[in-house]
């Protein structure tokens, strides 16, 4: 009887099937952590890149913008985040006016999709501005869904989702005000 329990604690079969079952675990935990920390930097990259992108296109406008010109540059926007699904993207649009130091929204127009982005921040839009001009503000935003939560529940990020946003301010690049017909 001892011989046979020598003979078993010596033999070294089946030690590297135990090994994996500790390891791998762990392995497939941070495999899939990067691949949702890479997928909410790229969402949060290309969020930023959106609102960059429509509010450049806004900017350019002469002296008026239409409402069908802005639903144009939400789909340029919905081509910069392929080919991440676009249900949950949405872009908002402001343009704001100083007059003697009081800052006025004068305009806005949403996009479709997703939720509300929320107010703006407008805390620094008077170093951009000065009397008689335009800002032309835009918000984009978004909410990503990792992996991992999907698989393991909320406790183990903390929240089975996260919301991303971006936010860009230009001035109209060929007046100093910008109005919008339609919006």
């Amino acid at each position: 009887m001892i011989r046979k329990i020598s003979i078993f604690a010596r033999d070294s079969r089946g030690i590297a099937a135990i090994e994996m079952a500790f390891i791998m675990p762990a392995l497939l935990f941070l495999y899939f952590g990067l691949v949702d920390l890479t997928g909410l930097i790229t969402l949060n990259r290309k969020i930023s890149y959106s609102s960059s992108v429509v509010a450049d296109l806004v900017s350019q406008n002469k002296t008026t913008v239409t409402s069908a010109n802005i639903t144009d540059y939400f789909n340029a926007a919905e081509l910069v985040m392929s080919p991440t699904p676009i249900a949950n993207l949405r872009v908002d649009v402001y343009d704001y006016y100083s007059n003697a130091g009081t800052i006025t929204m004068r305009w806005s127009k949403s996009s479709t999709g997703g939720t509300s982005c929320g107010t703006p921040s407008t805390a620094n839009l008077a170093n951009l501005m000065t009397d008689g001009n335009d800002v032309v503000l835009v918000l984009a935003c978004s909410t990503y869904t990792p992996y991992l939560a999907t698989f393991l529940g909320q406790n183990v990020l903390g929240a089975t989702s996260f919301s991303l946003d971006g936010q860009t301010a230009l001035r109209p690049r060929t007046s100093a005000t910008l109005a919008c017909t339609g919006c």
